[in-house]
């Protein structure tokens, strides 16, 4: 990875979360706690950030710092419903397995969940989710390279598409904005649903994540069908008219911690 990437990335995950720690960010760029010492003293030079001991911080008074907000009823609900999904992706997982995460705030809670598991290989294109599995003494983050967006703090181009064809993966588990009447599945970026593509190429198990609030809606960039996964994980709140299209096609939906413990195991 060049070193103009590292900058871009570290730029991008300080924008969004304020502070980072040295040990994480060699872990997940996959280089020396001295090479990422030399970018952070970079950045600080350009007035971007403020060194600390074992990290960095967002400097202050730069435009880009992330402003504290107060959480809204409703996103208590969102967060509510991902880490829902996110329960029962982590059953899917086994020790030992090799996987993929696509970027998004279910993948972010998934991969919290993942400490709990051993042997993990991980490969995404969201820095945090990275960032979090390199934080874990018995996993393996795998960072796709590529162009960092800001807005999602996840790699994106030719790069990422290109370095993800040379990787194959146990399970993949694929983060949609919104799936259609016609189960549809779309994303909000072109960038997302070319990687996308690509990533399920190379995948044994694919596994669709998506939020109950988001079906009946479209994200304006299409996907393909929902037929294209095996595996559906969504909320119990999903209108009953999708799932009856979705078992129609013979793919598994799970709803819930309970469903999936009371069902048949994946």
């Amino acid at each position: 990875m060049f070193a103009v990437e590292r900058i871009n990335i570290i730029r991008s995950y300080l924008r969004e979360h304020g502070k980072l720690d040295v040990h994480s960010i060699s872990e997940m760029l996959n280089v020396s706690e001295v090479t990422v010492r030399r970018d952070l003293e970079k950045l600080e030079a350009e007035g971007f950030l403020q060194r600390q001991h074992g990290g960095a911080i967002l400097a202050e008074g730069d435009e880009d710092q992330p402003e504290r907000k107060e959480v809204s009823e409703e996103e208590r609900r969102c967060e509510a419903d991902r880490e829902e999904i996110a329960r029962v992706a982590f059953l899917m997982v086994k020790d030992g397995d090799v996987i993929m995460l696509t970027n998004g705030a279910i993948a972010r809670a998934l991969a919290h969940k993942l400490g709990e598991r051993s042997g993990l290989t991980v490969l995404t294109n969201d820095i945090a989710v990275a960032l979090e599995i390199a934080s874990q003494p018995t996993n393996k983050a795998v960072l796709l390279g590529g162009s960092p967006d800001a807005e999602s703090s996840a790699l994106f181009g030719s790069l990422t598409e290109a370095t993800v064809q040379k990787f194959f993966v146990n399970k993949i588990f694929v983060e949609v904005d919104g799936i259609s009447e016609q189960l549809q599945m779309t994303v909000t970026s072109q960038e997302k649903a070319a990687l996308i593509k690509e990533a399920m190429a190379c995948a044994d198990e694919r596994i669709a994540l998506c939020e109950a609030s988001r079906f009946s809606r479209n994200a304006f960039f299409r996907l393909g069908p929902i037929s294209q996964v095996g595996k559906v994980i969504t909320n119990t709140s999903v209108p009953e008219r999708y799932k009856a299209g979705i078992f129609a096609q013979d793919i598994k939906l799970f709803t819930s911690v309970n469903a999936f413990e009371g069902g048949e195991s994946p």
